[in-house]
């Protein structure tokens, strides 16, 4: 199958994504403009659709949902790959440094200038956390359950998703090992 990405984009693409299992591929140009392509295969007939996004310093996606960040306007988007919505903007304090969505695509860390990890609830938006990390992060990792940050330091820094409206947050804080 070939792919005519030429009216989108006349700057080289820089990175392809996409998530295992999925229909969806997307590509990242160095104009930092950003394009998905949803890709229909099918036994008879092998079809493409593709839908440019606006332009983004950085990106995540994870379970059809697409984090963007503009830092010159310092804003933190949202879409849906899946039904191609764009949610509204949120707008953050400072200028994002790196962009980290978990496993089920419901919860999104912003790491903003300086050092502050910012958690928020995917389907409303909602600032969920805040938290000043003591050194610079390298990488971030989120699953499910946690978020591991890579520091600076060459140190591992695991933290909890807690969702302040699960009932079942006091057992699951419980049966953390400890130290």
């Amino acid at each position: 199958m070939d792919i005519d990405l030429s009216k989108y984009s006349s700057t080289p693409l820089s990175q392809m994504t996409s998530e295992k299992d999925a229909e969806v591929l997307l590509f990242y140009f160095q104009n930092k403009s950003l394009l998905s392509c949803r890709i229909r295969l099918t036994t008879n007939q092998n079809t493409y659709e593709l839908t440019p996004f606006d332009t983004a310093d950085m990106y995540c996606l994870k379970n059809n949902c697409l984090a963007t960040t503009i830092n010159g306007e310092n804003q933190l988007n949202f879409h849906n790959i899946h039904s191609c919505v764009c949610h509204e903007a949120i707008q953050l304090e400072n200028e994002c440094e790196q962009l980290c969505l978990n496993e089920s695509g419901e919860y999104i860390f912003a790491l903003v200038k300086p050092r502050i990890l910012c958690m928020y609830r995917v389907k409303d938006r909602r600032q969920l956390g805040r938290l000043f990390v003591y050194d610079f992060v390298t990488q971030m990792v989120a699953n499910n359950d946690f978020i591991v940050l890579g520091m600076n330091d060459r140190r591992l820094l695991t933290l909890m998703i807690a969702e302040p409206d699960d009932t079942n947050l006091q057992s699951k804080i419980q049966s953390l090992p400890s130290r």
